[in-house]
């Protein structure tokens, strides 16, 4: 297998991983909504917990999804390029 088939196979692995991460956050702050849709936490620690936690891995999925496109775009122009 050649560097660019590893590249594309990673890059083809971790885009799911990052839809699922941002999928994961999304039904965290929806659990925690209430009636008037205003998110509830228990306390101040837990909100900026959640709130650190959260935004980097919704960073980190845009990291991800960046990525992994970038690496199956390459594959893909060196694939027609040659």
């Amino acid at each position: 297998m050649e560097d660019a088939e590893i590249v594309l196979m990673f890059s083809l692995l971790m885009i799911p991983a990052a839809i699922w991460l941002q999928l994961w956050v999304k039904n965290r702050r929806e659990r925690r909504r209430n009636e008037m849709g205003e998110e509830e936490f228990e306390n101040t620690a837990r909100a900026f917990g959640s709130i650190i936690l959260e935004g980097t891995a919704i960073v980190g999925g845009l990291i991800m999804i960046i990525m992994g496109s970038s690496g199956v775009l390459k594959y893909v122009l060196n694939f027609y390029g040659t």
